[in-house]
């Protein structure tokens, strides 16, 4: 009589050993050195930051929960931090050690994403990311813009992929907006010093560390605009060249109530013999400097 190998007694003892193991890994989870382990890793990986994880902990049945995730800059002599309230990571079903599902809070928004590693290539894809309800504001303060003031909700979606040993340097794409925001400005632009706008909204591809901007679109209260560009990399984000171009269009509302502004305007239009304002930025992300061109 030939036996299944999927006996009953098999599965037992297979039910077993999993439960076992996650008794084990609840009782004598290896929160604090795991935690310190991945504070190397991140340093690491994020040269001249450093990184502080406030609670690390077993989730049933396969999950880890990170709690306040710290990762301190100085960046123009100031110190700067990025913090992630909350972030889980488990384990997707029969691809174990493979793929896992990430979710999380950062700046009161929420995310998630998936994240496939392959150990052999050393590399990792993460796919299907999503961040909303995040504050642009806090966002932009932490990676050091301290001299503009900006204010709106972000959403995010895209997928990335990198070398395990170099995550920065990879290749993605998505979408980017801003939704019910506003922008100070470093040079008033048609005497507006702020920008207010309802949506601010891109399509983005990474790759050979330039970030590529198309289809961009500006929905503001005095103007609307249309744009695409890119911006080169550099190790300190601020320092990174932008460049964009594209065209701008006030207001009428906003045209009759600052006739000034309204001169300016056609004798650019009779300028450049166009019906819209052509513009382009350059510069730096610290500082960036518009002007209408043809």
């Amino acid at each position: 009589m030939i036996h299944s190998i999927f006996s009953f007694r098999t599965l037992v003892y297979f039910a077993y050993a999993v439960l076992l193991t996650v008794v084990l890994l609840y009782v004598r989870f290896p929160a604090e050195k795991f935690k310190a382990y991945c504070e190397e890793r991140i340093e690491i990986l994020l040269p001249d930051s450093v990184c502080s994880i406030g609670d690390l902990a077993y989730r049933f049945p396969l999950s880890a929960s990170f709690d306040t995730i710290k990762i301190s800059r100085m960046i123009n002599g100031q110190e700067t931090d990025m913090v992630v309230d909350r972030l889980v990571i488990a384990p997707e079903p029969l691809k174990f050690w493979k793929s896992f599902k990430l979710k999380g809070e950062m700046y009161s928004g929420r995310f998630e994403a998936g994240l496939d590693v392959d150990i052999q290539a050393q590399s990792f894809h993460l796919v299907d990311i999503h961040l909303e309800g995040v504050e642009a504001g806090a966002l932009a303060q932490a990676i050091g813009l301290t001299e503009r003031k900006i204010a709106g909700i972000l959403e995010f979606s895209g997928d990335y992929q990198a070398q395990s040993n170099n995550p920065s340097d990879g290749t993605g794409k998505g979408v980017v907006q801003i939704v019910t925001g506003s922008m100070s400005l470093l040079q008033p632009i048609l005497s507006l010093s702020t920008l207010e706008f309802e949506r601010v909204a891109v399509n983005w591809v990474l790759e050979n560390g330039i970030l590529s901007f198309a289809q961009g679109e500006l929905q503001g209260r005095d103007i609307v605009a249309d744009f695409t560009g890119e911006l080169r990399i550099a190790p300190l984000l601020l320092n990174s060249n932008i460049q964009l171009s594209g065209h701008l269009e006030p207001d009428e509302t906003f045209l009759r109530s600052h006739p000034k502004e309204q001169q300016v305007v056609q004798r650019l239009m009779q300028r450049f013999k166009m019906t819209v304002l052509s513009f382009r930025v350059g510069g730096t992300v610290k500082r960036p400097l518009f002007r209408f061109s043809t």
